[in-house]
């Protein structure tokens, strides 16, 4: 053993020798060498895919016995039981209050609707009131005229148709003649009235008279038509 590892190492020096003093023939077999295998056509290309093509692929990765999956193992359907139906959790229901003691109701006769009231009747609006017309006399005269005595007959009416009122008879002068002169005249006229009214049915506690002579006249004009309206007697209720 040791022999042979000695002749070995002789021999290894020797080349070593041979290298170092053939320096241009090592360096020739080298390049030759290198430029026989560039020769080839695609050889150096071609090389590393033959080399990849000798390598096998990696295997894949398995698990292990013991980490693999045990198989799922079916159980028949008919072995599994069907699942019992959960009731729900049942509440206790309150207690039933206490019937309430029944009313003693006395049933009342329907009572039937009455009529529909009558209208009221629309009061009747009062007639208007009669008015009360004067009575005219000439110049200085207290005779009553036949024209007046028309309008003397209503007037007896309306205050016969009113039993408990009273009335005044007034008696007017126009402005000529003094005034003594004319409350006289006035009063006469006044009288006329009254005794003709009361002939006509009228009672005389309804009327009383006076007058106001050339007072209060109805006219202020100094015309003959303005001194005929203030020669008269004119009558209002109390």
């Amino acid at each position: 053993m040791s022999m042979r590892y000695h002749v070995s190492s002789v021999g290894f020096g020797l080349c070593l020798l041979a290298l170092a003093l053939l320096p241009g023939c090592a360096s020739r077999k080298v390049v030759t060498a290198v430029e026989n295998q560039s020769f080839v056509p695609g050889a150096a290309a071609e090389a590393p895919a033959a080399e990849a093509a000798k390598v096998p692929p990696p295997a894949p990765e398995t698990a292990s016995a013991s980490e693999a999956a045990p198989a799922p193992v079916e159980t028949p359907k008919a072995d599994i039981p069907a699942p019992a139906p959960v009731e729900p959790p049942k509440t206790e229901a309150p207690p039933a209050a206490a019937p309430a003691a029944e009313e003693t109701r006395i049933a009342e006769a329907p009572v039937a609707p009455a009529p529909p009231a009558a209208p009221a009747p629309e009061p009747t609006p009062p007639a208007p009131a009669a008015e009360l017309t004067d009575v005219f006399f000439d110049f200085d005269r207290f005779t009553i005229r036949g024209e007046a005595r028309a309008s003397l007959e209503t007037d007896a009416g309306i205050i016969k148709s009113q039993p408990g009122a009273k009335f005044l008879i007034e008696g007017h002068c126009d402005e000529r003649g003094t005034g003594a002169y004319n409350l006289v005249l006035g009063e006469r006229r006044a009288q006329a009235v009254r005794q003709y009214l009361q002939d006509l049915g009228v009672s005389p506690s309804q009327m009383q008279i006076t007058s106001y002579g050339k007072e209060r006249p109805f006219c202020t004009e100094h015309s003959e038509a303005c001194w005929q309206s203030n020669r008269r007697a004119h009558i209002t209720k109390r």
